[in-house]
């Protein structure tokens, strides 16, 4: 359908503003990350070209505080304000936003999105202070909002009207995906982006993931599809994103990068070959790839490394075989040795997580047979953390089906608090093995090999950086401090 676009001065909402709230978290906030809002910037990206007014208040990064934030909306004065809700245990930190929000202007409309307002649309819309909420990819559902200027026949819309609920028809998947527009990354270009002091830009090659995990919600939330962008696309974000000289590394967001081995094989031989004729910076790259993958195409790890990738994050989950069919997973344990040897012989830094609670009949032996198992499995850095069904998941249907589900208090929703019971573990049972955890696995799973492959891939240079490496102690220290108190 074709939308006609009013002249400027015909648009309800002409000072948009789109923030990502001050949320911290236990796991990446110990290791000094932070990530560009993406999905803010693609969403922005839709609406540079109405001839409103769009600036992105990324809370996070700059660490601002409520009374911070109350000043910085006072002084914009939005007419309209997008608030993303990226984990659920982020949605208290939000409905605070919008409340301030409502005491700088009642009448500034509060538009809340991401994964948890789209599962949980009713429950989101009972705050008050908030008016729409956008269900699924936010980037035509929000441009068609600000064109029309009201929520009615927008789909993909949730809103109040007259004192009841009312949900728009779905609005189907961006077609032409490989045509999506490039974020909006001027609208972020002030803020100081880093992981351990390292300068760093967000990419993302494809939406969704063609596997179905049961505690996952991305093939839900993605309809079950996986859509790539063109290469070419992606070479050429690269090629932008290399004007800024202080970027050396870049984070893929794609939940599951290496879905086809072939064309990872042929992004990363452009990437290379860029490279080389310096058309691009000397980036280095990290991202989610699955075991399998790996152990299918030891040649597009290679590629990989060649190409500059230094670090990967893998799901690992449970090292029981029964478990990760049941979960769905989609690979076997034994599966896991070879991804590592393939990963360590291209010297790429692996992180490996596990899930405490995915086997209901577990008893707390079990569990802490499974932890000691693992110090000797050759992940460089181990982390657990404890099964938690989010909203719009299997997992959460399954577990309330079994009455297993001790708390929706969504605050609690960090996979390091209990929110579920199992049939053998009380929740403090759970509490206390993610503990045990952590005391035995101590942050660094290897550390005979982990400094070795972290010169390899980024030279003697990178790891004597005194800023870099005050910077890597500070994060180890609060996380041994963290371990202490538990």
């Amino acid at each position: 359908m074709v939308i006609n676009v009013p002249k400027e001065n015909h648009f309800r909402w002409k000072r948009i503003l789109l923030i990502k709230p001050n949320y911290r978290t236990t796991g990446w906030d110990y290791i000094n990350v932070d990530f560009p809002p993406i999905n803010l910037t693609y969403i922005a990206s839709y609406l540079t070209d109405l001839n409103v007014k769009v600036e992105i208040l990324d809370a996070k990064v700059n660490n601002l505080t409520h009374k911070q934030i109350k000043k910085k909306i006072q002084k914009y004065n939005p007419d309209i304000v997008g608030i993303s809700v990226f984990v659920s245990a982020a949605i208290n930190f939000c409905y605070d936003i919008a409340k301030i929000v409502k005491e700088v202007n009642s009448n500034c409309i509060v538009v809340f999105g991401g994964r948890h307002p789209t599962f949980e649309p009713d429950e989101t819309l009972n705050c008050n202070d908030i008016d729409y909420v956008v269900r699924g990819e936010g980037e035509l559902t929000f441009r068609d909002l600000i064109i029309k200027g009201t929520p009615e026949a927008v789909k993909g819309l949730s809103y109040k009207s007259n004192g009841k609920t009312l949900h728009n028809p779905e609005r189907p998947l961006i077609k032409n995906f490989e045509k999506i527009r490039f974020p909006a990354r001027d609208l972020t270009k002030k803020n100081k982006y880093k992981m351990f002091t390292v300068r760093l830009e967000t990419i993302e090659t494809s939406r969704g993931c063609p596997y179905t995990c049961t505690f996952c919600t991305t093939h839900i939330f993605n309809n079950g599809l996986w859509r790539p962008r063109p290469i070419e696309k992606i070479i050429t974000e690269l090629k932008m994103i290399s004007h800024n000289r202080r970027i050396s590394d870049i984070f893929f967001v794609d939940d599951n990068l290496t879905a086809n081995s072939k064309r990872i094989e042929r992004l990363c031989e452009r990437i290379i070959e860029c490279k080389r004729n310096k058309e691009i910076s000397d980036f280095k790259f990290f991202a989610q790839i699955r075991v399998d993958s790996i152990v299918k195409s030891p040649i597009m790890v290679k590629k990989m490394a060649e190409a500059g990738f230094w670090i990967v994050f893998i799901g690992i989950e449970s090292i029981n075989e029964e478990t990760l069919k049941d979960i769905r997973k989609g690979f076997n344990f034994s599966e896991v040795s070879k991804a590592l040897e393939i990963l360590h012989k291209n010297y790429i830094i692996v992180i490996g997580n596990l899930i405490i609670g995915l086997d209901l009949n577990a008893t707390e032996m079990d569990i802490k047979k499974e932890i000691q198992f693992m110090k000797n499995v050759d992940v460089d850095i181990v982390s657990y953390c404890l099964l938690t069904p989010f909203p719009g998941s299997k997992t959460l249907k399954d577990l309330e089906a079994k009455n297993l589900v001790i708390t929706k208090d969504w605050s609690k929703y960090t996979v390091f608090d209990p929110v579920i019971k199992t049939y053998q573990l009380s929740p403090r049972n759970l509490y206390d093995l993610l503990h045990y955890s952590f005391r035995k696995l101590k942050y660094f799973n290897n550390w005979k090999g982990f400094p070795s492959r972290i010169i390899k891939a980024r030279g003697l240079l990178f790891v004597l950086n005194p800023i870099r490496l005050i910077s890597l102690i500070n994060s180890f220290l609060k996380v041994r401090n963290l371990f202490k108190e538990f």
